[in-house]
C-alpha cells in the first residue's frame, strides 16, 4: 500500500502503521480524524477500509488548505509547486517565509508556498511564535523532493468525497454516532519542558489535558470506537486506565531532538475507548499497563 503523504511532518504515524493495525477495527463505516497532521493515518484508513463517510479536519488553516488544494486543483498546485522548486535555495527560502508570515500569498500559490516551506525547513517542523509566524530554518537539504507529481495525484484520488475542515477537535463531538472510529494524535504532552509542542501560539497545559480527558470520555458515552495517541507518561497512562481505558505501548523513533542522546527509539501509547483483547505473546511491539517495554 502506498502511503501518498506529500507533507514531512513531525510526529507523523507512517512507520507506526503496521503496528497501530493491530489495534484497528475490523470495519469503519464513518471516520473522524481532527488532528489531521501529515494524514498517513487517513491515507491509510482510506485504502484499507474505504469508509463512506470521511471526516478530517485540523486547527491549521495553511494545513487544511493544502489539503483541498490536492483534492480539488492538484494540476495547478503541481505548477505552482515547480515555481518554488526551481528557484529553491536558502536565500529563497527565507525570502518566501517572510512573503509567507506577511500574506503575501494566497489561494493555491499559498498552499504551494505552505508546502515549499514544509519540505525545505527543518526536519519538517511546523512552529510558529506567539504572532503566529511560522520560523523554522531553512533546512539544508542535499537533493531534497519538494514534491512528487505520483504522490499528489494519487492523494488526490483518495481525498475525493472527503470533507475537510479547519476546526477545533471538540466541534466533531456533535456530529459523532454509535460506532464511528475516531483517531486522535494531538500534539500534547511534552516527554520534558523542553520537547516541541508548540503547534500553535499557545502551549499545551495540564487543562488542555484535561479538555482532551473529557472530549475521550463523552465520545465513548457516545458509543463512538476511539483510539489516541499520546507521548508515553504516568499521569497519561493513570488518567486513562482509571476511567476503564484500554492503555498499551507501542515502539517508534524519534529523530528529532536537540540533544542527540534523546533520539532513538522511544515507546507511545495507545489509548483505546476500551480495554482490547489482543493476542500480545504473538506481537511483542507493545503490551498491556506496562510504561516500559
Amino acid at each position: 500500500m502506498k502511503i501518498p503523504t506529500f507533507l514531512k511532518w513531525l510526529g507523523g504515524k507512517r512507520k507506526l502503521l503496521s503496528q497501530i493495525d493491530h489495534f484497528l477495527p475490523s470495519k469503519i463505516n464513518r471516520y473522524f480524524e481532527p488532528f489531521l497532521g501529515g494524514g498517513s493515518m487517513f491515507f491509510y484508513i482510506k485504502q484499507k477500509y474505504n469508509p463512506r463517510h470521511c471526516v478530517i479536519s485540523d486547527i491549521n488553516e495553511d494545513l487544511i488548505e493544502s489539503y483541498k488544494a490536492v483534492r480539488d486543483s492538484p494540476k495547478d498546485l503541481i505548477k505552482n509547486i515547480k515555481y518554488f522548486e526551481r528557484r529553491n535555495s536558502k536565500t529563497f527560502f527565507y525570502e518566501v517565509r517572510e512573503k509567507f508570515n506577511g500574506k503575501k500569498y494566497c489561494g493555491i500559490k499559498r498552499s504551494a508556498a505552505f508546502i515549499y516551506l514544509n519540505k525545505t525547513c527543518f526536519n519538517g517542523v511546523y512552529r510558529v511564535n506567539r504572532k503566529n509566524e511560522f520560523n523554522v530554518p531553512y533546512g539544508n537539504y542535499e537533493n531534497r523532493e519538494i514534491f512528487n507529481v505520483e504522490t499528489i495525484f494519487l492523494a488526490s484520488k483518495l481525498l475525493q468525497n472527503v470533507t475537510i475542515k479547519k476546526q477545533d477537535y471538540q466541534d466533531i463531538l456533535p456530529k459523532l454516532k454509535r460506532g464511528d472510529f475516531v483517531y486522535l494524535d494531538p500534539c500534547y504532552d511534552p516527554l520534558k519542558r523542553t520537547s516541541f509542542v508548540q503547534y500553535t501560539p499557545d502551549k499545551f497545559s495540564l487543562e488542555d489535558r484535561k479538555k482532551l480527558f473529557e472530549f475521550m470520555v463523552k465520545a465513548r458515552m457516545k458509543g463512538a470506537v476511539l483510539r489516541l495517541s499520546n507521548n508515553n507518561l504516568d499521569e497519561v497512562w493513570k488518567l486513562y486506565e482509571a476511567a476503564g481505558f484500554g492503555v498499551y505501548t507501542v515502539i517508534t523513533c524519534r529523530t528529532v531532538n536537540s540533544n542527540i542522546k534523546d533520539r532513538g527509539e522511544i515507546s507511545e501509547l495507545i489509548i483505546s475507548d476500551r480495554r482490547l483483547n489482543l493476542p500480545l505473546q504473538e506481537i511483542p511491539i507493545y503490551s498491556r499497563g506496562s510504561k516500559y517495554l
